[in-house]
């Protein structure tokens, strides 16, 4: 039972991280944003144990790749856009718009 009450808070937290990225997209004007890679993680959590910084979970990148695409993005990392030490540990990561396909009339 205690871990079924577990993860029921992960998963209401996890929403939570999830609202909250799709709020800051929606109101993105541009092209492409980015995002930190903790937040993004506490959004879409693995459910292994992140061996590179415990602070925070492991990012299910599956998941996430799933619901941008959902949502019209594309999304993966940006090292170049991190600081040295977490270039490839945690780095931002990139949401790019996907293009919008129109009808094509005949």
């Amino acid at each position: 039972m205690h871990a079924t009450h577990e993860n029921g808070t992960r998963q209401r937290e996890a929403q939570a991280w999830q609202s909250a990225l799709d709020q800051a997209l929606a109101a993105h004007g541009g092209e492409a944003a980015l995002a930190y890679y903790p937040h993004v993680a506490n959004a879409f959590p693995s459910s292994a144990p992140n061996p590179y910084a415990p602070e925070f979970p492991l990012l299910d990148l599956h998941e996430l790749k799933s619901w941008a695409i959902h949502r019209g993005w594309h999304v993966r990392p940006a090292p170049e856009r991190a600081h040295d030490n977490n270039r490839y540990r945690n780095p931002p990561l990139r949401f790019s718009r996907q293009p919008v396909r129109g009808w094509k009339s005949h």
